[in-house]
């Protein structure tokens, strides 16, 4: 059930930073919401790993949205 808060509040952080890029479509607000979306997928994709294992989900949905946060980091233009 915390696996799915997580991924929520990441999906609420994207849907927040996408009505910022809406209204002022600047880079800056351009560059939050591609790295909420990164971190969003790499939640997800930890919580699936993390189902390998007993009860490892939510801490594979946190490492995961933090190692896709770092790698889109570099990755994003500024």
């Amino acid at each position: 059930m915390l696996t799915v808060i997580v991924l929520w509040l990441l999906a609420v952080a994207w849907l927040v930073a996408n009505g910022l890029f809406a209204e002022k479509p600047s880079p800056q607000y351009r560059r939050r919401r591609a790295l909420v979306a990164w971190m969003f997928l790499g939640g997800c994709a930890g919580a699936l790993v993390g189902l390998a294992g007993p009860a490892f989900s939510l801490p594979g949905s946190i490492f995961g949205a933090m190692a896709a946060g770092l790698a889109a980091r570099s990755l994003v233009p500024v």
